[in-house]
């Protein structure tokens, strides 16, 4: 620090201009007089005196006109000290140390300043102490955030893939079915069988094309009648066997994006599940190879159709199987039983009464009796994202890493781990403030799917609206509102599955239909005529009448201008007499257990009919007259 400073006025133009007052300059006058050096050289203090005062004056930091003031102030003292006879030396001796004086002068002025200004100062420091303290602790974070790494200590996709595995498995006769299917590209050389080819029955506008399309894919069909009498699929996840198999037949179409070995543990919501929705199109085929048969009356080349169907159903609902694939399977089984339907109101002549029991007991053996769906894998899924994606501690808990933030990009859709943006990165330690941690997250998803499998317990009639909706509701809110970025994670992959237990038990009412309409083709057969009731076919045909799933009574059943009609009493819950709504597919369910009070003015009133199918019904279940509601 300097001890002496010129003590001299400026003497420039600019200098003194800058120092003189707005009223002065107006005036033309460049006095100076905000500059403490023309104050005391006016003053003509001794040398000493004036260059303590400046000193002081410069060291106590105050504003201008506090300096101008303080300068006038320490003049008149020095003045009257000089007055009374005392010597400049001894004056300066007297006044102490200049550090000290000033310091005590800032002190005095800062203390006279306004509120004001006062209020802004403390806002500053307490923002400066903010700022200080949120880089210091967003600087852990960051640390915390980017120096750790997940910790990947299972490999869900070999564990899928090892539950999977089999020795005889039916996957690699599927494989070469579909090969053997052809390119579909290529629509004049291998049309695939198209699903609406069956609506009209066994002997409807397509059966020319069903004909060519069995003809030309007999071998495929072979394959898959095979395939099905194995016990297990045995499709694994990104197997390099189904790419090396599909490159050495040329089947490019097949071949898709190669996958890596499950031995490098991939993620696991990366696999590819093409397989499924392949077999599909080997499950038409055997249905049009089942159309087929029915019109040369092959009785018995359509039960190994259907009882293959049926088993290539099953296989899809392997262990660890994905929520895909089961619906996949569902919709399979629920394909089969639709064309059979038609198939009986069409061609049951073509069944023998042996054939037709050992279809109803094939069909009821499906899955052992129990239809239903599993999450088990979902919750796999689920946790190797969370491993992925956070730390490890060792006791089910753990942190967000920025790895995550690629998981998170992924789930977002973004398609690379490059994608995740740069601001995504910057703020990501503050994110992983923010989102819950491993455990709270895991144990979110469980709750979830805990109250989904809890609320859809029992009887489908019996499930409550509320209790159902309540856990989708209970993460919708949780996703929309201010806990939605917590719970990013839940949030953004746990699957919609109340649609996946109403397909469940759908299929489980196609399945006791079709077997009501089994016992109800053998009555008919018996007593050349229908049944008044479905009573009459218990217990010789049927062990009882099955249930409705919309109310827990029995199935309704009608005879209307001599054809026997089975119906539900469908989304609406009432009794319409076997009047079908006007458009079918509204009477597909959406919900089960019981409908809310005026919730049923909002669906279109009439039944679901099972049988016969809806272009056999229309005939038999309209007429001009309005539906008929017998709960009324």
């Amino acid at each position: 620090m300097r001890n002496r400073y010129d003590t001299t006025p400026p003497a420039s133009w600019l200098a003194r201009a800058r120092y003189t007052p707005l009223a002065d300059a107006l005036r033309g006058e460049l006095s100076a007089q905000l500059d403490p050096r023309t104050l005391i050289a006016a003053a003509r203090l001794p040398a000493p005196l004036a260059e303590l005062i400046y000193t002081v004056v410069r060291r106590t930091r105050l504003w201008r006109r506090e300096k101008v003031d303080v300068t006038r102030e320490l003049i008149a003292h020095f003045t009257d000290g000089l007055e009374t006879g005392l010597r400049a030396e001894r004056l300066v001796a007297d006044f102490g140390p200049p550090e000290t004086m000033a310091r005590l002068i800032r002190r005095g002025k800062i203390r006279n300043r306004t509120w004001i200004w006062h209020c802004g100062r403390m806002f500053l420091r307490a923002s400066g102490v903010t700022l200080l303290t949120f880089t210091v602790v967003y600087a852990v974070l960051a640390a915390r955030f980017y120096f750790s790494a997940p910790t990947m200590a299972r490999n869900y996709w070999l564990e899928a893939n090892q539950a999977r595995e089999t020795a005889d498995a039916a996957w690699p006769l599927y494989r070469e079915a579909l090969v053997k299917l052809g390119d579909p590209r290529d629509q004049q050389q291998h049309p695939r069988v198209e699903g609406g080819w069956f609506e009209e029955g066994p002997g409807g506008a397509h059966r020319t094309a069903l004909a060519d399309a069995v003809k030309r894919q007999q071998k495929s069909i072979e394959l898959t009648r095979a395939g099905a009498k194995k016990p297990r699929l045995g499709f694994l996840i990104g197997d390099p066997a189904d790419h090396n198999f599909y490159r050495a037949a040329q089947a490019d179409w097949l071949l898709g994006n190669e996958t890596p070995p499950a031995t490098e543990n991939q993620p696991l919501i990366n696999a590819i599940l093409s397989a499924p929705q392949q077999i599909r199109d080997l499950a038409r085929l055997l249905v049009a190879d089942a159309y087929v048969a029915a019109e040369a009356a092959d009785g018995s080349r359509v039960v190994d159709d259907y009882t293959a169907i049926l088993a290539l159903s099953e296989q899809l609902h392997q262990p660890h199987s994905f929520l895909v694939d089961q619906l996949i399977s569902l919709a399979i089984f629920g394909s089969a039983l639709e064309n059979l339907d038609r198939l009986l109101a069409d061609s049951a002549g073509c069944l023998t009464d042996d054939q037709l029991r050992t279809l109803a007991h094939r069909i009821a053996a499906y899955r052992g009796g129990r239809i239903t769906v599993d999450f088990s894998a979902e919750r796999a899924l689920f946790d190797d994202i969370l491993q992925r994606a956070y730390t490890d501690d060792g006791h089910g808990d753990g942190r967000l890493t920025a790895q995550g933030l690629n998981v998170v990009g992924d789930l977002a859709g973004a398609s690379t781990a490059d994608d995740v943006s740069p601001s995504l990165l910057l703020f990501g330690p503050g994110m992983s403030a923010v989102i819950a941690g491993r455990a709270e997250s895991r144990a979110m998803a469980a709750r979830f799917l805990d109250e989904i499998q809890a609320a859809y317990e029992g009887p489908p009639w019996l499930w409550d609206a509320e209790k159902t909706q309540a856990p989708e509701k209970w993460l919708k809110e949780i996703a929309q509102g201010p806990l939605g970025f917590r719970y990013l994670f839940p949030a953004m992959h746990l699957p919609g599955t109340a649609h996946a237990r109403c397909a469940a038990e759908r299929m489980i009412q196609c399945r006791d239909a079709t077997e009501t309409v089994i016992a109800l083709v053998l009555w008919h057969r018996r007593n050349g005529a229908w049944p008044q009731t479905l009573d009459e076919l218990v217990p010789d045909l049927l062990p009882e009448v099955p249930t409705d799933r919309f109310d827990g009574k029995p199935l309704r059943y009608t005879i209307r201008a001599g054809q026997p009609i089975l119906y539900s009493i469908g989304i609406d819950r009432d009794d319409d007499g076997g009047q079908p709504t006007k458009s079918s597919n509204r009477t597909l369910p959406a919900s089960y257990g019981p409908v809310a009070a005026g919730a049923s003015q909002r669906v279109e009133d009439g039944d679901w009919i099972l049988w016969p199918p809806e272009s056999k019904a229309v005939t038999a279940t309209r007429d001009d007259a309005p539906p008929v509601d017998r709960d009324e």
